[in-house]
């Protein structure tokens, strides 16, 4: 079983809560816990402890803010949270050991190459939740075109059953998290397909001014205001990020000192719910959301 270090989330303000917060209390505790995420992700990122899916700095700053929301410290959220096909995901296996750490029971009923049966429990309760995976139902479902399937059948039918019975038990301890990697990895997740029709605007541009000499801009999600651009007063078509909308929210993050673009990529993530893997990504929704917990702050 996968040993994790679990410790008790931080009462910094990460938690949820349904209390009113007019004042922006909680943006504050999260851009401080946020800051030092980072800088811990930065000191760490490059060592020989992180697989290299979280070498990249702002990724490892969302999945160590994860990790404290889930109880994990941060070298086990580095090890135990991997993002696929931008969706954060854990392993089965931490999964279970996630359940096992709130007292939740589960244990392995039967287990062989064609199939394998996983049983779990709530703590306190006697129900007992049931899973069964054999190959017959993974070659229905799609999966064994996975090649993991020949060469460690056993293994991948556990943690299909694993992964069932921990989301049954033990829901409020992973957060909701609906799926694991290897659920993801096997192309369980939802797919949405979204077509935009292109955006028509009238743009009047200001007369340019000589610009100072570009200095090196080690951003790898760089954001170009070179052009100031005045636009219309008018409400944007479909979900297309307006220059307005984006200039005014990256005014905000430089007003409150929030500069560096890794710690501004884990704000917005935290703030929207999803993995944000580019600042320039952001629909025009979804920065006015931005922008409203920002102002929120200010307040």
């Amino acid at each position: 079983m996968t040993a994790l270090t679990i410790h008790e989330p931080a009462q910094s303000g990460l938690a949820t809560t349904s209390a009113p917060d007019p004042t922006g209390g909680r943006l504050v505790a999260w851009a401080e816990a946020a800051s030092a995420a980072n800088q811990l992700a930065k000191a760490l990122a490059t060592t020989a402890f992180v697989p290299q899916a979280m070498r990249n700095p702002g990724d490892a700053t969302a999945a160590i803010l994860m990790g404290d929301e889930l109880g994990l410290s941060p070298l086990a959220a580095l090890r135990s949270i991997y993002v696929v096909h931008g969706t954060p995901a854990l392993y089965a296996r931490s999964m279970v050991a996630l359940a096992q750490s709130h007292g939740h029971e589960i244990w392995t009923e039967e287990s062989s190459d064609a199939k394998v049966v996983v049983c779990g429990r709530r703590r306190g309760s006697e129900k007992v939740e049931r899973s069964e995976w054999t190959i017959q139902r993974a070659q229905k479902a799609g999966y064994t075109s996975n090649k993991k399937y020949a060469s460690n059948p056993q293994e991948m039918l556990y943690s299909k059953a694993a992964g069932e019975v921990a989301r049954k038990i033990a829901a409020d301890t992973l957060a909701g998290i609906p799926y694991s990697v290897e659920d993801i990895e096997l192309g369980e997740q939802p797919t949405v397909t979204v077509q935009r029709e292109p955006v028509k605007r009238t743009v009047a541009r200001k007369a340019k001014v000589a610009a100072p000499a570009p200095r090196a801009n080690t951003d790898p999600d760089p954001i170009d205001v070179t052009d100031a651009e005045v636009l219309p007063d008018e409400e944007p078509e479909g979900d297309v990020l307006t220059d307005r909308t984006r200039g005014r929210m990256f005014a905000l993050f430089a007003e409150q000192g929030i500069e560096d673009p890794d710690v501004q990529r884990s704000g917005m993530s935290s703030i929207l719910g999803r993995a944000v893997a580019s600042r320039s990504s952001l629909t025009e929704a979804e920065a006015r959301e931005v922008i409203a917990s920002l102002e929120a702050r200010q307040s």
